[in-house]
């Protein structure tokens, strides 16, 4: 199944520490690009190999490449490629840095998990934060947050992709950016790719996507909240907040075991 084929939760979560309280009054929300990522393998994963000699091939006849060099036979560079684990290597470097169209795309990093102890610690601030619910079936969510990208399920993995012109000449080349390393698999998270083309750019490459405030159902708090008057002021005073529900969720006890998970 396709990232983008798994059913989408009826409700999607964002973690989000305090200063970014402004993202309700002004119903924006940041979508971040490939080079703010804190892992290096964000949208470009590890591949096994460049590809095997047919993907060579249908590679080089579909983009109008000609492969015999120096006299050569396009036959024997082939070969001679396929064959030569550092110039698979190179092949793969290559290709990366002449496919920039991961650097023209926009992340937004929803979860299904409104509980996470590390979410709350990393994302929301050590919990003086906010999560905000989205409901994914109001149609502000479809037509302002998702757009003319993709909603898709992250799956997690250490392993690398067999073979890059495999994933690009297959018709899954797009699973390449719903895939994480194992070690952000807490977030279980769900994401909306858009192009960052299509939304708004501030300076300093922040770039920001319009949601309806209607399409958030819920804002999730806990005790150590340091933005909580101002949350309780919003809902009371602003007429698009008036459906708002602020739910407390309680912290665990120090030393949890879920806290270390």
């Amino acid at each position: 199944m396709k990232p983008w084929e798994h059913p989408v939760p009826p409700v999607l979560y964002k973690y989000l520490p305090p200063e970014r309280l402004h993202a309700l009054a002004d119903c924006r929300v940041r979508f971040s690009q490939r080079t703010v990522f804190e892992d290096d393998h964000e949208l470009e994963p590890d591949f096994a190999i460049f590809g095997t000699e047919s993907e060579i091939w249908r590679y080089a006849i579909s983009i109008g490449f000609q492969l015999s060099r120096n006299g050569l036979p396009a036959g024997v560079i082939v070969q001679a490629l396929a064959s030569n684990p550092e110039a698979q290597k190179s092949a793969i470097q290559n290709l990366r840095q002449n496919t920039p169209v991961v650097d023209e795309l926009g992340s937004l990093c929803l979860t299904d998990a409104p509980d996470s102890e590390r979410m709350w610690m990393e994302y929301a601030k050590n919990s003086t934060g906010f999560v905000l619910a989205f409901d994914t079936n109001h149609r502000g969510f479809s037509t302002l947050l998702k757009g003319q990208g993709h909603v898709g399920k992250m799956s997690y993995s250490d392993e690398p992709f067999g073979s890059a012109l495999g994933t690009i000449l297959g018709d899954e080349g797009a699973g390449v950016l719903f895939r994480k390393r194992t070690k952000y698999s807490f977030e279980r998270e769900w994401r909306i790719i858009r192009m960052l083309k299509r939304l708004e750019r501030l300076p300093g490459g922040l770039f920001l996507s319009e949601f309806d405030p209607g399409s958030v159902a819920q804002v999730i708090i806990r005790p150590q909240c340091t933005v909580n008057l101002e949350l309780q002021q919003l809902v009371t005073t602003d007429a698009r907040y008036k459906h708002l529900e602020i739910k407390s969720n309680p912290s665990p006890p120090v030393n949890c075991e879920a806290c270390l998970n």
